[in-house]
């Protein structure tokens, strides 16, 4: 049902909640929410302690080496300038990364990560993100909001995961599907 309520758009006060339960990443249990949350941002950081130190490994140079390539690309650029923005999608991506081995990290993939950040920076502001400066929130609050940007980003590539590995099979099944389709309406 929140699906096809959504399908107009989301009102900005009620978009960060939506967006959480829609990707899968909160359960539609009301009750189970609060502990759910709790739970998956504590798992999230139990990932960078054990994970974000091996950045600077050898076998790891060339995954944070792309991850600092494409972070500058980012849109919005106000965000980009940002050093506490970089440092978070930099947490972000290479634990994603690093957890994801068939693909690791390809390019692009920063450009998911966006749209999740921006709206759940809007579950602490009133103003627009343009003209914010992320690093004045409360350090909970740029917790709960790495951690659920990765989630939301993680729930996002699992559907389309296959797209980012090797020979990208998702894609070549998606080419097949349109040829046939032009093939039919030919």
């Amino acid at each position: 049902e929140l699906r096809k309520l959504s399908w107009s758009g989301i009102p900005r006060q009620v978009r960060p909640i939506a967006w959480k339960l829609l990707s899968g990443y909160l359960p539609a249990n009301a009750e189970r929410r609060e502990s759910v949350l709790q739970r998956k941002r504590q798992e999230y950081f139990g990932f960078i302690q054990q994970y974000y130190d091996s950045r600077n490994d050898e076998h790891h140079q060339d995954t944070y080496r792309q991850i600092h390539i494409d972070i500058p690309r980012m849109s919005p650029e106000c965000l980009v300038l940002q050093p506490k923005v970089t440092e978070i999608f930099e947490r972000i991506l290479f634990i994603w990364a690093i957890r994801h081995p068939a693909s690791g990290y390809v390019q692009g993939i920063n450009d998911l990560v966006t749209p999740f950040f921006v709206v759940y920076v809007f579950e602490y502001i009133e103003e627009e993100v343009e003209n914010f400066d992320v690093s004045s929130l409360q350090e909970e609050a740029l917790r709960n909001i790495e951690a659920d940007s990765f989630w939301c980003m993680s729930k996002l590539l699992d559907g389309i995961q296959d797209n980012y590995t090797f020979a990208q099979p998702g894609i070549q099944r998606k080419v097949k599907a349109l040829e046939e389709l032009v093939s039919r309406i030919d």
